[in-house]
């Protein structure tokens, strides 16, 4: 007992002992192996050096012991003692996070880590963790804010015109005078490039100078604003904001074949001075608001017009979908609401009274939202119009049917059966089955001769489809449902024949790629034919005879075994025929009258593309002897057989169909019927790259990263614009509202809502596109970092009038371009220019280059060869249709467009850039696109040997500038040519020709065309 207390001594100072051991050897381990490695490699982005120089990463400082224990943004880095659970081991494994990015360290160094830190991390380095003050957001402050104040009244200063007064005060405050009006010439040519994206015409400028009335210029105005071409021309500008393209980008670029419909749709839409906010409501839910509308779901194209990536795995399907919400989160900010929303992910927005919890409340509404194609009837009212012509149509042909079959089939039967029926040959062991009606989930169906069934088309998944008079939503697996009619007894066995055909995949007889089909359930239901008898209907019970080939893993008997998880599945033998014979386990005895057989059959996915359904009233099916021939014989020889003496009127329309092979009075009374019942209008249906079911809740990213989840966000809107004293959230309401039906309602509200920017942003738009530069200089950006105003009180003029004027932009367009302001001269006075070197004031107009677009566009109507035909599928850029319908595929931007300053369709662009560079003088001077259109124009101002060559010379320029040379170009332009012919070999018949298209180029290559004055 005495070596007890001697025992509890060792054991007291045992564990601080083997403690500070363990604590030597990870000090020894961390000096030796773990400092030297953070140094290399991590204290260039994590250590107060990395602060200094700016470079600081993830608020994250490695270089103290205090700061690795700390952590960054995402957290704690290590946990002592715990190296699985510790941030920074995970990092160095590239296991979320990738530490050093530019690649993984050794395995024996990630080995040192682990040890260390379940060594307890001993770390000797001191030293504190730098703070950083947080930037507080103060919404009442931020709503102070001009851009996020309600619309406020202007006092108008006594003018006519509203917006010239409101220029005039800031001009006349500053001292500058105003230019004088433009000439007539430029006027015009500048009022078509603006509204429509093209040229006048010599002869309408021609019209325009020579009326002197003062509505002049107000008709030219009125009659472009209703001009088609006037929606191509202003949906490009939309389309910019709106990051359209049609591919995916990324490696794969995937094309999206049904992304221009929203292309299209804008054109519509601004073609029929659709009113603003409903613009807008429409792109955020038109698919919610509208589910039948096809016009409806292309709108809500333009969240889905963004980058996506093709081949997603797994690990980054996550990732993958917020950064889809973040990208239809930025264009919705950039593009309606002026804002940069982007940053706030990660943060507390560092300028704009944005916090971080408002922008998950959007992306929120945003959740359910899926990038994706539907089928769609284009024109569901005319669809179902056609369809309801067609069966008053048809009923007059079934009475025909009916009233033959009731006065002369039964007498022409008798008069063939006393001369023939002896002759006929014996029942074959099968008969095919004539289908008499085919319905399927996915696929069209069609009868071929010999009752052979099949595939005529194929719907996708979701397709929303008016069907017998009703509308449903195509399902995602394939289901066949096939109704026949018999009045043969004792049916034993039903064989199922998948035939193959050059005209399906891999030669079938599956639908699938590869050929296959799977076949998940066969049911049979027999039900009297004859409305008077009352027998229940039977769901026959089957078992597997024989199939042509079957799978040990998958047979037969999957098929009926009433597993939804169990198939047929025929792979190996796919491009040949195959069949498979069930047996009914007892007799179908049949019912009085006839009877109807339903045939289902259930696939996976896709079904087969070509079959046909036979019955045997044999026991022994098994036997494949014998040709497969109709069941029209049997059927007769049933009927007669049941009916000796007299054949009931109620089994005269079957008669019909059963003997018209014999007798051609009978086919040709069916034959009708059965033709115009084939001619039943099918949905004009077309594929739409929209917003489709899915996604999943959303929830709070710390610092932005899918790995640091939080709590689940809530849909809501931006508090700074909501003016309300309920939460800035949808209402609760008795009707749930869809969150992203909400979001649009709020960011239309005038009252508690977004409206206010919302208008403010696009009266903008409309006067940077018509002036050169907006009020606010920076279009997509409202914020305190964007430009202020130049014009505060003419901004919330022109918002107040959209909202008065029912937020309809066709009256602003004509209200901007009838002001004084806007039909100045562009020449430059030089005291102005002193004053005001910017035209801030607007004292003068604008120079513009052409864009991209309508550089192309001008070009082809100089040379005559414009086609005008609108709408449908992009093509390449050999068209001589307008720019706005080539293809805009993200890997393969074509040079033609990106030359001339096209952008990117990879974000919301508010502004094009401007630039001016070698290659695009080159590409005016020696692109075959430029020469043929030089060309062309040369066969509108060839002389003949009525005109002179100044004649030639005057019409190239009202052509291509819409006014007339002045004696000194012309001069110029004379001995230009006769240079060019006498180089080109005078004597050559065609020089002149030739030299006329090298003037033509000329013209094409001047300033004076490429910009507006």
């Amino acid at each position: 007992m005495k070596t007890l207390p001697w025992i509890a001594a060792l054991a007291m100072f045992a564990l601080p002992l083997t403690l500070a051991g363990a604590d030597d050897q990870g000090l020894q381990l961390f000096e030796q192996k773990i400092r030297p490695v953070l140094v290399q490699h991590c204290y260039s982005c994590h250590s107060v050096e990395a602060r200094n120089a700016k470079k600081l990463q993830g608020g994250l400082y490695l270089d103290t012991a205090a700061g690795v224990l700390a952590g960054g943004d995402t957290g704690p880095s290590i946990i002592p003692g715990k190296s699985a659970e510790s941030l920074l081991l995970k990092a160095l494994k590239h296991d979320g996070f990738e530490m050093p990015p530019a690649g993984k360290l050794p395995d024996e160094v990630l080995a040192d880590f682990t040890r260390w830190i379940d060594l307890g991390a001993p770390d000797p380095r001191e030293g504190a963790v730098p703070t950083k003050p947080k930037r507080e957001i103060n919404l009442d402050e931020g709503k102070t804010w001009w851009a996020f104040q309600p619309l406020r009244e202007v006092t108008l200063p006594d003018s006519q015109k509203p917006i010239d007064g409101l220029i005039r005060q800031a001009q006349q405050s500053n001292s500058l005078k105003p230019n004088p009006p433009a000439s007539r010439e430029k006027l015009i040519r500048r009022a078509y490039f603006d509204l429509i994206g093209l040229p006048p015409t010599p002869e309408q400028v021609a019209a325009f100078v020579v009326d002197n009335s003062p509505q002049a210029f107000e008709k030219v105005v009125d009659e472009l604003l209703t001009r088609p071409a006037y929606g191509e021309r202003w949906a490009r500008h939309w389309l910019d904001t709106a990051r359209f393209a049609e591919s995916g980008g990324y490696e794969f670029d995937g094309f999206r074949p049904g992304a221009y419909h929203y292309r299209d749709w804008v054109i519509r839409a601004l073609n029929d001075d659709m009113p603003y906010d409903q613009f807008v409501r429409l792109q955020l839910a038109g698919d919610i608001l509208h589910p039948d509308d096809i016009q409806a779901a292309a709108a809500t194209g333009f969240l889905v017009a963004g980058p996506y990536p093709g081949q997603i795995t797994a690990k980054t399907v996550e990732q993958i979908r917020y950064d889809q919400l973040d990208d239809m989160m930025m264009t919705i900010g950039g593009s309606m609401l002026g804002l940069t929303l982007g940053c706030v992910r990660c943060h507390e927005h560092k300028y704009d009274p944005i916090p971080h919890q408002d922008y998950y409340a959007l992306v929120a509404s945003l959740g359910k939202t899926v990038h994706g194609p539907r089928t769609m009837d284009l024109d569901p009212a005319a669809t179902e119009a056609a369809q309801q012509k067609h069966q008053a149509e048809h009923q007059p042909l079934m009475a025909a049917l009916q009233q033959f079959a009731a006065i002369e089939v039964v007498p022409r039967f008798n008069t063939w059966k006393s001369t023939h029926w002896n002759a006929q040959p014996e029942t074959p062991r099968w008969q095919t089955l004539e289908p008499i009606e085919l319905d399927a989930e996915r696929s069209y169906l069609k009868v071929l001769p010999g009752g052979i069934i099949a595939h005529d088309g194929l719907l996708n998944p979701g397709t929303r489809v008016r069907q017998r008079g009703q509308k449903r939503n195509v399902g995602g697996d394939e289901m066949y449902r096939l109704t026949f009619h018999t009045h043969q007894k004792n049916l034993q066995s039903l064989r199922l024949d998948a035939l193959t055909d050059k005209s399906l995949p891999q030669r079938g007889p599956g639908l699938n790629g590869d050929g296959s089909f799977q076949l998940a359930n066969v049911q049979v239901t027999a039900r009297p034919l004859d409305p008077a008898v009352k027998d229940p209907e039977q769901i026959l019970k089957l078992k597997p005879a024989l199939a042509a080939f079957e799978d040990k893993d998958q047979p037969l008997g999957n098929a009926i075994d009433d597993k939804p998880n169990t198939a047929w599945v025929v792979r190996e033998t796919a491009r040949k025929d195959n069949a498979a014979i069930l047996e009914l386990e007892t007799p179908l005895a049949g019912f009085n009258g006839g009877t109807e057989l339903v045939v289902e059959l259930k696939f996976r996915e896709l079904g087969l593309g070509k079959l046909q359904i036979s019955v045997s009233a044999e026991a022994n099916p098994a036997t494949w002897a014998g040709q497969v021939t109709s069941q029209h014989l049997g059927e007769l020889r049933a009927i007669t057989a049941t009916y000796p003496n007299e054949i009931p009127e109620g089994v005269r329309s079957s008669l019909v169909r059963w003997f018209a092979p014999f007798d051609s009075e009978t086919a040709q009374v069916l034959t009708a019927v059965r033709d115009h019942a084939a001619q039943y209008p099918r949905p004009n249906l077309s594929e739409v790259y929209t917003t489709v079911a899915g996604g999943q809740e959303v929830f709070y990213l710390r610092r932005g990263e899918v790995a640091n989840k939080q709590e689940k966000a809530e849909p809501g809107y931006l508090q700074v614009l909501w003016r309300s004293s309920e939460p800035p959230r949808p209402a609760p309401d008795a009707t749930p509202v869809d969150p992203r039906v909400s979001l649009a309602q709020w960011i239309t509200d005038v009252d508690r809502g977004a409206a206010p920017l919302l208008a403010r942003v696009i009266v903008n738009r409309l006067w940077q596109h018509h002036f050169g530069e907006g009020i606010v200089g920076t279009p997509n950006d409202f914020g305190v970092q964007g430009d202020p105003p130049s014009h505060p009180e003419l901004l919330e003029y022109l918002a107040l009038e959209l909202q008065r004027g029912g937020w309809k932009l066709k009256p602003l367009h004509r209200q901007m371009m009838l002001s004084d302001t806007y039909q100045q001269s562009h020449e430059v006075d030089a005291e102005n220019l002193r004053i005001d070197p910017t035209n801030k004031y607007l004292w003068h107009h604008r120079p513009r280059r052409l864009e991209a677009e309508a550089l192309r566009d001008a070009m082809l109507a100089i040379g005559g060869n414009l086609e005008a035909t609108m709408y449908g599928p992009s093509v390449l850029d050999n068209t001589l249709r307008r720019s706005i319908y080539l293809r805009v595929k993200r890997s393969e931007l074509l040079p033609v467009m990106t030359m001339f300053d096209a952008p990117e369709p990879t974000q919301s662009i508010g502004e094009r850039s401007v630039t001016t560079v070698p290659t695009q003088a080159l590409s005016m001077m020696n692109s075959p696109f430029a020469r043929q259109q030089s060309e062309k124009l040369l066969s509108r101002i060839r002389p003949t040997p009525e005109t002179s060559l100044a004649t030639a010379i005057d019409r190239g320029y009202q052509i291509v500038y819409n006014r007339l040379p002045s004696d000194s170009e012309r001069s110029l332009m004379t001995t230009f040519i006769d240079q060019q012919r006498t180089q080109l070999g005078a004597d050559k018949p065609d020089s002149t020709d030739k030299a006329l298209v090298e003037f033509c180029q000329v013209l094409l290559c001047l300033n004076e065309f490429v910009y507006i004055d």
